[in-house]
């Protein structure tokens, strides 16, 4: 069940990245141009959204890979590959997961220079930042994943010690532990942003009686918002497919 989740989570992640370049073009497009700071804006979701797209990505690759260590319990000792081999595959799986949370990260850091290009854009008109839940819970899931990354590529990536995984359980079961959640804190923060974006969009339609049967009004939302929608159902299964496989449950 945990490989499946894994394959769907994964599948996911190229359809949140369509469907949030589908989003921004009905919001206008994307631009870098000053005087332009909506569109300069709209590389924010699509950024940020393509990171945690790849962040996804680099959270399953040890068990897509079948070199984690949750997994060898598993199976025990028996079953395991020869070391050799073993240890190569891993290697392989360790450096790729650093790489693509690094790739993550500098989507990310260009989604929030997006922000601050458009909201300080003389010419568009000063916009304050950092106002909202979103950028507050943003600005600390960033920092959170600042100091996640730091912190494993000094103890794992060879810098702090010459030691192995192995010979940092502690650290690796604490580093393990906040990447699983600091990948869900992500998830919450693009649906509140998602839900931000709306309010400006203005996804409300028109209604002149009692709205008891909203499915018969659905034609009436507009096409962004139905697109944001559809992207933050995307997400939100990106986070709980992904969390389901990232789980340790016990072996019966």
């Amino acid at each position: 069940a945990q490989s499946a989740s894994s394959i769907i989570s994964l599948l996911l992640s190229p359809v949140a990245i369509i469907l949030v370049s589908i989003w921004a073009s009905s919001l206008g497009g994307v631009s870098w141009a000053q005087g332009e700071a909506k569109r300069v804006f709209n590389w924010h979701p699509v950024m940020m959204v393509t990171a945690y797209a790849i962040m996804n990505v680099g959270a399953l690759i040890f068990r897509i890979s079948g070199t984690s260590s949750y997994q060898a319990s598993l199976q025990g000792s028996s079953s395991m590959p020869a070391a050799s081999s073993g240890s190569k595959k891993r290697g392989i799986a360790k450096f790729s997961h650093a790489s693509i949370w690094s790739l993550s990260f500098i989507f990310g850091i260009v989604g929030i220079l997006a922000v601050f290009k458009s909201h300080n854009d003389p010419i568009s008109g000063y916009i304050a930042n950092l106002y909202s839940l979103h950028s507050w819970v943003g600005i600390l899931v960033l920092s959170l994943y600042t100091l996640q990354f730091l912190v494993g590529f000094l103890a794992f990536g060879g810098l702090l010690s010459g030691r192995s995984r192995m010979s940092n359980p502690i650290v690796m079961e604490i580093h393990k532990y906040t990447g699983a959640h600091i990948h869900f804190l992500v998830m919450v923060t693009i649906l509140l942003g998602i839900q931000e974006k709306e309010g400006f969009v203005s996804c409300a339609y028109e209604v002149v009686s009692a709205d008891l049967m909203p499915l018969t009004n659905y034609g009436k939302i507009p096409y962004a918002c139905k697109i944001s929608h559809g992207l933050g159902l995307v997400i939100l299964g990106m986070g709980l497919f992904t969390s389901f496989s990232l789980a340790k449950f016990p072996r019966l």
